[in-house]
């Protein structure tokens, strides 16, 4: 590798804990411990943190030589434009399991926004500020954001349907019963989808008339989401990141397949996992479902 305007990974740091000893902690928590040649280390690492503000020190060209091999090897060495990259990006980078990365030329490149409100609003705020593209018509390569101040039924419902058979992948948003839900976030023919939530929710409810009549009932009479400081800048980092999580491909953090429940107050997160109903009426095979034969009885 090409070793010029290399630097030293941003959220790498080191201790010096004594004359003998630097203790390097690397992003993932981990950490190298060398036990020789402690200050030259030391100033090693410092000119590697920002060499253009460090060319001053002495450094040992052997150790310096040595270090870049065993940093480089350990993906210590990034390239200097890559401090400039968000923290939070530098942390999914580190988070996001490779197995579970999607390829990019199948991930959604800008945003389409189904539904109104304070919550819509504050979301095209916020992922302007994070450069992300919002486009008013939704194209092939667009992720829906339905999202509401309420938690409006029929609407999510018709959302959901249209996105499974146009085959756009689509994300949830709304306040609910006092919290934030965020999801599911629904590839179509690949995982489950609003219909299926709705479905096991009433199927495994103690009480289902009770459970209907709130899916029915008329959404003037639910609480609205009316923000405030706290609430709004809650809400505006939750759909960010879950958006960014979803356009960088880093599917497993974007929890496809689950609903999450966020309580400002306590902070107190639920996930509840969606099965995909096989005969689920928007994302199942109902429509394809074998005929059932009816085969005459002979008597003998």
């Amino acid at each position: 590798m090409d070793q010029q305007n290399l630097i030293l990974h941003p959220d790498a740091h080191w201790v010096k804990t004594d004359n003998d000893r630097v203790q390097l902690r690397q992003p993932d928590g981990t950490h190298i411990t060398f036990d020789q040649h402690a200050t030259d280390i030391n100033n090693a690492l410092t000119v590697l943190r920002s060499p253009s503000e460090n060319n001053v020190i002495s450094v040992d060209i052997n150790i310096m030589t040595q270090l870049k091999e065993l940093l480089n090897s350990k993906g210590l060495l990034v390239n200097e434009n890559y401090s400039s990259t968000s923290q939070f990006q530098r942390l999914m980078d580190l988070h996001g399991t490779p197995a579970a990365k999607k390829a990019s030329e199948s991930l959604p490149t800008t945003i389409s926004f189904l539904g109104k409100g304070k919550l819509a609003s504050l979301a095209r705020k916020s992922l302007n500020n994070a450069g992300i593209q919002i486009t008013e018509e939704g194209t092939d390569t667009s992720l829906l954001i339905a999202i509401s101040d309420q938690d409006d039924y029929e609407f999510f419902r018709e959302a959901n349907t249209m996105a499974v058979k146009n085959n756009h992948p689509i994300l949830f948003f709304r306040w609910a019963q006092r919290r934030f839900v965020i999801g599911p976030f629904v590839i179509p023919k690949q995982t489950a989808c609003l219909e299926c939530a709705y479905k096991r929710e009433l199927g495994s409810s103690l009480f289902p008339d009770e459970l209907k009549a709130y899916r029915t009932d008329n959404v003037t009479n639910m609480p609205n989401y009316e923000g405030g400081f706290v609430l709004d800048e809650l809400a505006s980092a939750l759909i960010t990141r879950h958006v960014m999580t979803i356009l960088e491909g880093n599917f497993d953090l974007a929890g496809p397949s689950s609903l999450v429940r966020i309580n400002p107050v306590t902070l107190e997160v639920k996930y509840a996992p969606i099965l995909r109903l096989p005969r689920c009426n928007v994302c199942g095979n109902s429509e394809n479902k074998p005929q059932r034969v009816i085969r005459g009885q002979f008597l003998s």
